[in-house]
C-alpha cells in the first residue's frame, strides 16, 4: 500500500509540473526568472529541511518532485520568461535567508522547513489573489494535480513523526486553495 502511494506521489507530481512546463511552452506563459530563480532556492532548502528532519518517504518523494519540477520550471523561465524583479521576490528571498541562518545556527530543519514554507506562501500571496480576481488565469490542471500528490503524500506520512505532515500538509492546503479558486472559471 504504501509502495502504491508513493507511486501515485510520483505520477501526479510529475503530471503537475509535465502541465507547467506545457504552458510555459506551449500557452505562453512567461513567469519571471528571477521569481522562479527565489522558487528553486525555496525548492532547495525545503527539500533538505524534509530530509533532515527524518521524515518519512511519502514527504520525501513529495519534496523530491517539488524540486525536481521547480528545477524545470526554472530552466523554461529563463527560456521563455521575463526578467521583472519585484519587491515580493526580495521579501521570499530575505525570509529564506533567514530559514537558512535558523537551521545552520540552531540546527533545526523543522523550523527551518516551517520557515520556508512561510516564504512559500508570502511568495503566493499575489497567485492567490489572480486567482480569485480571475480565475481562468491560472491553470487548474498544475494545481489540481500537485494537490492530489500532497493527498497521497500525506496518506503515506500519515503514522510517522508529525514532522513527516507539515510538507504535505502545507501542500494539501496550498494547493488546495489554489485548485478551488482556479476552477471557478465560470463564475
Amino acid at each position: 500500500m504504501h509502495l502504491a502511494l508513493e507511486l501515485l506521489v510520483l505520477a501526479f507530481g510529475t503530471a503537475s509540473y509535465a502541465v507547467g512546463a506545457r504552458d510555459i511552452l506551449v500557452r505562453g506563459y512567461a513567469p519571471s526568472v528571477f521569481s522562479r530563480v527565489v522558487w528553486l532556492l525555496l525548492a532547495v532548502i525545503s527539500c533538505a529541511g524534509v530530509v533532515a528532519s527524518g521524515s518519512g518517504s511519502g514527504a520525501v518523494l513529495l519534496a523530491v518532485v517539488f524540486l525536481v519540477g521547480n528545477a524545470l520550471i526554472c530552466l523554461l523561465s529563463v527560456w521563455k520568461g521575463t526578467r521583472g524583479i519585484g519587491r515580493l521576490e526580495y521579501v521570499c528571498l530575505a525570509i529564506l535567508v533567514v530559514s537558512a541562518v535558523v537551521w545552520l545556527v540552531f540546527d533545526a530543519p523543522v523550523v527551518s522547513l516551517v520557515i520556508s514554507l512561510l516564504a512559500h506562501l508570502v511568495g503566493g500571496a499575489p497567485t492567490y489573489r489572480r486567482a480569485w480576481q480571475r480565475p481562468g488565469s491560472e491553470s487548474a490542471g498544475f494545481w489540481s494535480l500537485f494537490l492530489v500528490a500532497s493527498v497521497f503524500s500525506l496518506l503515506a506520512s500519515l503514522g510517522e513523526p508529525t514532522q513527516s505532515l507539515v510538507f504535505p500538509l502545507y501542500f494539501v492546503l496550498f494547493d488546495g486553495g489554489m485548485t478551488v479558486l482556479a476552477l471557478r472559471r465560470g463564475r
